[in-house]
């Protein structure tokens, strides 16, 4: 996790106007399966290239998690043309920001730099899939690293632990989609080299990677380009997809937990098994999520905290905690968190949550509360696309998550085509009370 969120990096880096309906591309396959989309924005002279790996935390064995992670920290320790330390150096020299992240179901590299230096970052990207050094000094250097972010910011944060291991730990039965992104220590200290150097062979082939060229380029030549740089490496053979079904739910379920970093206590609920994304269900849920628990408006903001001044911070949304709602394929889960005041039960936090999704499942969300949600929406949309990196990410999503780049056109429309009555049979058939899983979160280890 070298960013702490996609949507965050995309917020940061420059922004240009752009057409906010669409994002207009082309693309081509190398004959070794690389997949690359181009979109030209002559605006000004700034290029972000973009790669979205086929592989993510889901993608691990049981006993080999982390390995995903540790790869978006190794893609940086050098390789054959490229010392450790020269990846950032180097496009630092031109003026060039980049970076990476890692999710349940893809790891996304990026750089932004002046277009007149992008073959500077397609030769580092390329040098990088081709001749990685996984080396035994660089593996063990970066498990260093991972296990001292894991310290940072999952075991030594406030509620860290809760909303990073054990709400989709004890949510999901299948270790595929149970076990946290970042990985253990235990599977990390055990790791062989032969065992990283295998896990990159599999995932790490040109066929299993899709790049987004965005800003001021001309297509043409950056076919040319990226034919010359990653031409020559050879696809490899990869590992069967894994198996991500869940069980039906089995009833409610109250989990327990302690936090000796935590100054408030806590409760948080999930639901599993959500449905597709491109989903008519899913829109809906996505705006729910928004409507419930998303600003100072939301329902829940409103009940919990301004009228009964039982909780002070509320969150949730489709994918919460695990992932946001538009990066990660399925399953995923609806959740909340809901830090509250010492002298409330968690009852007091539960009841309120459950009333109103129980409103919401009889009675869909009001005209006004559906067009604020969609307006904000909306908002959040169009400004995610006036990035070249914000526009280069949708297309990525919309290729592997959703099978066609060109969902990154068609997903506002639909969004703003979702009901009332869309959203009030979402919340009946998934956030039914007995699938529900809630976690009691006691402040300072219960003392």
């Amino acid at each position: 996790m070298r960013t702490a969120v996609l949507a965050a990096a995309c917020a940061l880096l420059l922004a240009t106007p752009a057409r906010a309906d669409r994002i207009d591309f082309s693309s081509f396959t190398l004959p070794n399966g690389l997949r690359v989309l181009v979109s030209r924005d002559a605006s000004v002279p700034v290029v972000a290239t973009a790669m979205i790996v086929d592989v993510g935390g889901r993608h691990e064995a049981p006993g080999r998690s982390g390995f995903a992670h540790l790869f978006e920290h190794m893609m940086f320790e050098g390789s054959a043309h490229v010392p450790k330390g020269g990846f950032d150096r180097i496009l630092e020299s031109y003026g060039g920001d980049n970076n990476a992240s890692t999710h349940a179901d893809f790891t996304f590299y990026y750089e932004v730099l002046p277009s007149n230096a992008l073959a500077v970052a397609l030769w580092l990207d390329a040098d990088r899939i081709g001749a990685l050094s996984v080396t035994h000094e660089a593996v063990k250097n970066q498990i260093e690293v991972v296990k001292e972010e894991k310290r940072m910011r999952v075991d030594n944060e406030p509620y860290g632990s809760a909303l990073y291991v054990d709400v989709g730990s004890h949510s999901f039965v299948n270790w595929q989609n149970a076990h946290p992104v970042i990985g253990s220590f235990a599977d990390l200290d055990a790791a062989s080299l032969a065992d990283v150097r295998s896990f990159f062979d599999a995932y790490y082939s040109p066929d299993n990677i899709t790049m987004a060229i965005v800003g001021d380029v001309d297509p043409a030549e950056v076919q040319s380009q990226v034919a010359a740089y990653f031409g020559p490496i050879k696809s490899k053979p990869r590992p069967a997809a894994p198996d991500t079904a869940e069980p039906v739910p089995a009833g409610e379920r109250t989990i327990s937990l302690k936090d000796q970093h935590a100054k408030l206590p806590a409760l948080a609920v999930s639901w599993k098994g959500m449905p597709e994304r491109g989903t008519a269900a899913h829109r809906a849920l996505v705006l729910l999520g928004k409507a419930l628990f998303s600003g100072k408006s939301s329902r829940l903001y409103q009940s919990l905290v301004k009228e009964s001044r039982t909780a002070v911070s509320v969150d949730g949304a489709l994918g919460f905690p695990v992932s946001d709602w538009d990066e990660y394929k399925a399953p995923g889960l609806f959740g909340a968190f809901v830090v509250h005041k010492r002298d409330k039960a968690p009852s007091s936090v539960k009841e309120p949550i459950v009333s109103e999704i129980a409103r919401v499942a009889a009675a869909g969300l009001t005209a006004a509360e559906l067009e604020r949600v969609k307006v904000k929406f909306r908002s959040d949309w169009v400004r995610g696309r006036q990035t070249r990196l914000g526009r280069a990410a949708r297309l990525l999503q919309g290729a592997l998550l959703d099978g066609d780049a060109e969902a990154a056109n068609r997903e506002l429309a639909l969004f703003m085509a979702v009901s009332g009555d869309d959203i009030r049979r979402a919340a009946a058939a998934y956030l039914k009370p007995d699938a529900a899983v809630w976690f009691t979160v006691t402040a300072g280890g219960g003392e």
